[in-house]
C-alpha cells in the first residue's frame, strides 16, 4: 500500500524531536545519559567536523567501536554531514577492516583510542578520527548544510560474497526513513518508552534499534560491550532498564525466554519483541507465550534483506501459529513482495516460487560493482522503470495472502541471523598453503543450533591433528568471528554424487 510520510529525512525527524523534547533522555549507556539537546549537540558539532575533513554526500565512513553514547553521537554526526556509515564489527581483525574500508574507499574512520592504535601504519592515506570516550563534548545549535536528498546514501552494510569477497549494500536515506516511519506507525514509542540496544553495528537491524526510538522521543539504553552474547545480562537490562521493545533472531530470543522464570520479575514494560534474521519455528511462538503470558509483549515476525532496508514484511504472532509455518506476513508500507517463476512470471497463490522485492525499500545497489548489481536488482516485470530485488528465499503466499518461507534457491546460509556464503569461506581456507581443497557446509546438531562446519583436503605432510587449529587462526586473522566454522575436519577427497557436485550428505 502507498502511504505518504511527512517529517524530511531521519535527520530531521531526530531533530524535530530534540526541539519537542530537549531534555527527555535519549541514549544511556553504563556510565552517561545524554538528553535529547545533548545527543544532538553534540552530533552537529562533529558533523561540522567531518565535512571539514572533506565529507560530502556519497562518501563512505568507517565506524568502528563498541556501543556506547558516543557511538550513537558519531553514528548521527556521519549522516548528518552527509556521509554513509560503514559500520563495523567490534571484533573484527584489523585486515578484515582495512580490506572493507578499501574496497568502499572510505576516506576516513571513527575509532576509539584502542582501534586507532591497531590501525595506525595498516591503512594507507586513511584518516583516523578518535571518537572516545571524553572526546565528543563540544556542542553545535545546528548541523552543518549538507545538501543530501532521499537518493543519497545512508549507509553501507557489508555482506558475505558468493565469489570470495564481501558486497557493500548501498542503502538510501529514502528507504531508511521509510522503514522507520512505518515501524513506528505499526508499534507507536512514545517519550518514557525504552529500547535496548544490544546487536552488533554491522548488522543491520541494530539501526532499528536506534534509530526507531529517536524518531519517537523514546530512550536507547546501550547494552554494554560484550553482553549481546550473554541472554541473562540481556534479561538483567531488560528488567532493569523498564524495557519496552526487544529486538532478537530466533536463537538468542530462544536462550532469552530460557531466563524469563517464575523467580524473576515480570516484564510489566515489555510490549513489542521483533524476531528477525532467522527462520522463527511455531514451537518458539509457543514458548513465547508461554513464558510472557502475564506481559503485555507481542511477538512481531519480520522478514527482509539488507538490500531492501532491512525488513519489508511483518506478521504478529497468536496462538494460530503454534502448530503450523510461522508466516512472514505482508509486505510493509511502500514495498512490494513478488513470488515469481524462473522466468519472473507471478506464480499462483499456493504454488512455491521465488521472494524478489520491490519500492521505496530498494538499495541503489552493491557499492562499486555494476556486475553483483545488476545480477541481484533486476528489472520489474510489471512496472517499466522500476526494479526489483532477488532475495534467493523461496516461499508460498496462503490463499489468506499471507507469506510462508520455504527455505533458501541456493547456497547462502543463515546463522544466529547473519547471511554468510559459505563460498566466501572456502576461498579464504584455500588461500592457506596447505589447503588443496575445501567445502563449508550449515551443521545442525540439534535443532536451532546452528553452526559452521569445513571440511578440507590437503598436501600438509606434518601432523594432521594440528591443521585445523592452524586453519583457525589463519581464518581469525581474515574473517569475522561469525564465519569460523565450529568445526575442521581434514578428509582424503571431497565426496562426489554421481553428478561429479560436492555430495553434502556424506558429508
Amino acid at each position: 500500500d502507498r502511504v505518504e510520510y511527512s517529517g524530511g529525512l531521519l535527520t530531521d525527524l531526530v531533530d524535530a524531536q530534540a526541539a519537542a523534547t530537549p531534555h527527555a533522555p535519549a541514549v544511556i549507556d553504563s556510565e552517561t545519559t545524554l538528553s535529547y539537546a545533548e545527543l544532538t549537540g553534540r552530533a552537529n558539532h562533529l558533523a561540522t567536523r567531518l565535512r571539514k575533513a572533506g565529507i560530502v554526500p556519497d562518501t563512505p565512513v568507517g565506524l568502528w567501536m563498541d556501543r556506547s553514547t558516543e557511538m550513537a553521537v558519531t553514528l548521527l554526526a556521519i549522516i548528518k554531514a552527509g556521509g554513509a556509515f560503514l559500520p563495523l564489527d567490534p571484533d573484527l581483525p584489523v585486515g578484515r577492516v582495512v580490506t572493507l574500508l578499501t574496497d568502499a574507499g572510505a576516506p576516513l574512520i571513527c575509532v576509539d583510542e584502542q582501534r586507532a592504535q591497531s590501525l595506525a601504519g595498516t591503512a594507507g592515506p586513511l584518516t583516523i578520527l578518535d571518537c572516545g570516550p571524553g572526546t565528543l563534548t563540544d556542542s553545535s545549535p545546528t548541523a552543518p548544510l549538507n545538501g543530501v536528498t532521499g537518493d543519497n546514501l545512508i549507509s553501507v552494510y557489508y555482506t558475505s560474497g558468493s565469489t570470495g569477497t564481501p558486497k557493500g549494500v548501498a542503502s538510501t536515506h529514502a528507504g531508511w526513513t521509510n522503514r522507520m516511519q512505518w515501524m513506528q506507525a505499526q508499534y507507536p514509542l512514545t517519550p518514557g518508552d525504552t529500547t535496548l540496544h544490544k546487536t552488533v553495528l554491522s548488522f543491520d537491524d541494530s539501526a532499528v534499534e536506534i534509530f526507531w526510538p529517536l524518531i519517537a522521543g523514546a530512550t536507547v539504553v546501550m547494552l554494554p560491550p560484550g553482553l549481546h552474547r550473554d541472554p541473562r545480562a540481556i534479561a538483567d537490562w531488560t528488567t532493569n532498564h523498564h524495557i519496552t521493545a526487544l529486538h532478537f533472531v530466533p536463537s538468542m530470543l530462544t536462550l532469552f525466554l530460557d531466563e524469563i522464570t517464575p523467580t524473576r520479575p515480570p516484564l510489566t514494560h515489555l510490549r513489542h519483541v521483533i524476531s528477525s534474521g532467522e527462520a522463527l519455528r511455531p514451537d518458539l511462538v509457543t514458548k513465547f507465550h508461554n513464558r510472557l503470558a502475564h506481559t503485555p509483549a507481542r511477538l512481531h515476525n519480520q522478514w527482509g534483506a539488507t538490500e531492501v532496508s532491512i525488513d519489508s514484511t511483518s506478521h504478529t504472532c497468536t496462538t494460530g501459529d503454534h502448530d503450523a509455518d510461522v508466516p512472514l506476513g505482508r509486505a510493509i508500507a511502500n514495498n512490494e513482495v513478488l513470488l515469481l517463476d524462473e522466468h519472473l512470471n507471478p506464480v499462483p497463490d499456493c504454488i512455491p516460487g521465488e521472494l524478489y522485492l520491490a519500492g521505496v525499500g530498494l538499495a541503489r545497489g552493491y557499492l562499486g560493482d555494476p556486475r553483483k548489481t545488476a545480477a541481484a536488482f533486476l528489472p520489474h516485470p510489471e512496472v517499466p522503470g522500476a526494479r526489483l530485488y532477488r532475495t534467493g528465499d523461496r516461499g508460498i503466499r496462503r490463499a489468506d495472502g499471507s507469506l510462508v518461507f520455504l527455505g533458501r534457491a541456493d547456497s547462502q546460509v543463515k546463522i544466529r541471523g547473519i547471511r554468510i556464503e559459505p563460498a566466501e569461506i572456502e576461498h579464504t581456507l584455500r588461500r592457506h598453503p596447505d589447503v588443496n581443497d575445501a567445502v563449508v557446509t550449515k551443521w545442525e546438531p540439534v535443532p536451532g543450533d546452528q553452526r559452521l562446519a569445513a571440511y578440507i583436503t590437503t598436501q600438509h605432510t606434518g601432523p594432521q591433528d594440528e591443521l585445523p587449529a592452524q586453519l583457525t587462526t589463519h581464518l581469525s586473522d581474515l574473517l569475522p568471528r561469525y564465519m569460523i566454522p565450529s568445526s575442521i575436519t581434514v578428509l582424503d577427497h571431497i565426496p562426489v554424487n554421481a553428478n561429479g557436485k560436492t555430495d553434502h550428505k556424506a558429508l
